[in-house]
């Protein structure tokens, strides 16, 4: 299982085998996987081999260690790292993934969007985003009528990149705000719990290679179920 004598580092082919082990089932969601230990012996490999290959699937979400008890396995979760969209980030993780329109229709711009969207009307579009058969993120989508024509409530149950493209749009980039939202009633029913998890709201203006906002979407999303990853990097020359 782990040629020592290979380029790939030990700690790597480590935790990819032990992945490996998690997909076919020998590790199931919630189970402990061997100690440290026994994951020492069964693959003679140091303690600090292993240590550094679990502390790396930790990070990524994939194991979770629980002091006293042991390492245990992630129920996974959707990982948002780059510019895609939701359901083109479930397909890549091959998980399921159902669309259901709770609201659709042709409304009057809001007063708050006006300096965004100089138009008459927009689409309001709320929908929920089920993974697995779980509800995972509530989204509302904000789209002006001038920009799509004709557009009905079973298109919008697809990818709204893949919408937009059909109407000569193509998202290049997203400005977002991140916040942790407090779950309540009304959002324990909206995602059909019994118990309170951790939430949050992303609101993410969404552009083309213009700079034209082409929509605007108010999401909250189970953070027990997704992760966002931001990449952050300093431009020089560039002051904002």
């Amino acid at each position: 299982m782990i040629d020592k004598r290979s380029p790939i580092p030990v700690y790597y082919q480590l935790k990819e085998d032990i992945k490996r082990k998690i997909s076919e089932g020998v590790w199931k969601v919630g189970q402990c996987i061997d100690s440290e230990r026994e994951l020492s012996e069964g693959y003679q490999v140091s303690r600090m081999t292993i240590r550094q290959a679990l502390g790396e699937l930790v990070h990524e979400g994939i194991l979770v260690k629980e002091k006293g008890k042991g390492t245990f396995v992630c129920e996974p979760k959707v990982k948002q790292t780059d510019m895609m969209s939701f359901s083109d980030i479930v397909d890549k993780l091959g998980m399921k993934l159902e669309t259901k329109i709770l609201s659709f229709e042709r409304v009057i711009t809001p007063e708050e969007m006006e300096d965004i969207f100089p138009f008459e009307h927009v689409y309001k579009i709320n929908r929920m985003r089920i993974v697995e058969n779980e509800r995972v993120a509530n989204e509302i989508v904000y789209i002006p009528c001038d920009y799509c024509g004709y557009i009905d409530e079973e298109m919008v149950k697809d990818s709204l990149f893949k919408v937009l493209s059909k109407f000569g749009y193509e998202i290049k980039y997203a400005e977002s705000s991140i916040q942790s939202v407090i779950m309540d009633e009304e959002y324990m029913k909206l995602f059909n719990l019994d118990k309170e998890v951790p939430l949050l709201k992303c609101v993410n203006k969404s552009k083309d290679v213009n700079d034209k906002v082409i929509y605007l979407e108010e999401a909250i999303y189970r953070s027990d179920k997704y992760i966002l990853e931001v990449n952050i990097s300093r431009r020089e020359g560039i002051i904002r």
